[in-house]
């Protein structure tokens, strides 16, 4: 049985998905906000978020035997 969650029940993916689109957006609607002003919130939503978190976040099925094998072609 695998344990963690999918990436896309992530909180601190969709975070990351947003402020990606927020800053795409800047440039097509003229409102901008300073770049060292977006580190800094991106930062500290990050970091809360990361205190929040209860379990890891899976990447594929792990009861797959070749999802993270080592030296596997």
């Amino acid at each position: 049985m695998a344990t963690g969650k999918k990436i896309y029940l992530s909180k601190t993916f969709w975070t990351n998905v947003v402020a990606l689109l927020a800053m795409v957006l800047q440039s097509f609607t003229g409102f901008v906000i300073d770049p060292e002003t977006q580190v800094s919130l991106l930062a500290a939503i990050n970091v809360a978020l990361r205190l929040m978190t209860k379990e890891p976040v899976t990447w594929g099925d792990k009861t797959d035997p070749h999802v993270g094998a080592q030296g596997t072609d």
